[in-house]
């Protein structure tokens, strides 16, 4: 048992000032120095630095830990244009997957922050490197599948990837499955995969409207998608359209991006679906922001995440958090600060279906301690805006244990 006394503490959506928090695995009670050294005698106390604000641990639920080697042989500006640079490159792109480069980058994510990770693994190449790793994740196994001679086979051979994960499963490696998107998974697999995932109880990810051309491509079988399965097949069709992967998705679903979809679509979503928004990736791949007020209007949860480093140059949640604050210039300052923290804690945990993303009582330890430095405020609720333009992470915990 050890006991620190921040600060400030973010709970439950609020800043608490002068508190301590006594914890183990999980989080025993929040109280008064006193009263909690009078509960846990023997409870270890904690020095921290005197200015720290103690919150949950990020919880980034989308990333791509294989493609961790950022490089300049992507194309930015344009989704066609990056694609065609991911599928021209994988010779090369692959070879720099390696235990080593994965490794590096879960530690800076680590240093950075996030103790909870959604990890899209496309190859399987990053299980045993994630087992290994002490921060917690749900492991997305993705399918991509857009032909129909593809059905079968590369059915069977996710199905042996899923398998391996599964056999890794512990109390901080979760199987999940994920579809590759509309445009890349044939409405036969998508129905498979769905059905496994209903009767295994697995959450499920899928890319979904992040571009132009997918619209284009899933609406009339028009656009850029259409020389794009010409180079690749010899033929340009469609094997799903929106409305029937909406109709196979009848379960809920972590729609990643969504900066495409229609109105007509967002209220089918709402309750159902909830999306993760990535601004960075959006900038960089030439794609339109997600409209966050439509968000709301339809009532539809939204979470952040940097998705992976071919279509970002970092996976720090605390510069995603910054990013987003600039790009949306519509949202009132102070309050989408907040609304930013938890869409990267409490949001994104429910989601994934784990017991983190707070400060309360009974949840796992999962926390970081962020240094304000010098900062002064009048009033709390200037603190969550302030901690994503000046905070600087410099604890982190995982199940109670600084990694």
């Amino acid at each position: 048992m050890r006991i620190v006394s921040p600060k400030y503490i973010f709970s439950n959506g609020e800043i608490l000032e002068n508190l301590s928090v006594a914890f183990s695995e999980k989080i025993e009670k929040i109280g008064t120095l006193q009263d909690l050294k009078n509960e846990f005698p023997n409870a270890e106390i904690s020095e921290i630095r005197e200015n720290s604000l103690m919150m949950a641990g990020f919880v980034n639920s989308h990333v791509h830990l294989e493609y961790s080697h950022h490089t300049t042989e992507y194309n930015y500006g344009d989704f066609i244009s990056w694609l065609n640079s991911v599928v021209a490159n994988f010779p090369n792109l692959s070879q720099n997957i390696s235990d080593e480069v994965m490794n590096e980058t879960l530690n800076r994510i680590l240093k950075s922050g996030t103790t909870t990770v959604g990890v899209i693994s496309s190859l399987g190449l990053d299980l045993e490197v994630l087992k290994n790793s002490p921060i917690r994740k749900v492991v997305f196994n993705e399918i991509i599948a857009s032909q129909p001679h593809q059905v079968d086979s590369f059915y069977q051979l996710w199905l042996s990837r899923l398998q391996k994960s599964e056999e890794l499963q512990d109390e901080k490696f979760t199987p999940a499955v994920s579809l590759h998107s509309p445009y890349s998974v044939h409405r036969i697999v998508a129905k498979k995969v769905v059905e496994l995932a209903k009767t295994k109880n697995y959450k499920i990810s899928a890319h979904s409207l992040e571009s132009k051309a997918e619209r284009d491509w899933l609406d009339s079988e028009s656009g850029e998608f259409y020389d794009f399965y010409m180079r690749a097949y010899g033929n340009a069709h469609r094997h799903t359209t929106v409305d029937e992967f909406f109709e196979t998705l009848d379960l809920e679903t972590i729609l990643v991006h969504g900066n495409y979809l229609n109105d007509s679509e967002l209220e089918k979503i709402s309750g159902n679906h909830l999306i993760a928004h990535s601004p960075i990736s959006n900038r960089l791949l030439g794609n339109k922001k997600l409209d966050l007020q439509k968000m709301e209007k339809f009532g539809i949860p939204w979470i952040l995440a940097t998705d992976g480093l071919s279509s970002n140059y970092s996976l720090d949640m605390l510069e995603e958090m910054k990013i987003a604050l600039f790009l949306h210039e519509n949202m009132d300052l102070e309050s989408f600060g907040k609304d930013l923290l938890l869409a990267s804690t409490s949001r994104p945990a429910k989601a994934l279906g784990l017991n983190v993303g707070d400060i309360s009582e009974n949840i796992l330890s999962d926390f970081i301690f962020i240094d304000l430095g010098n900062l002064e405020f009048d009033n709390l609720q200037k603190i969550p805006l302030h901690t994503i333009l000046k905070g600087e992470v410099y604890k982190t915990f995982v199940a109670g244990k600084e990694i």
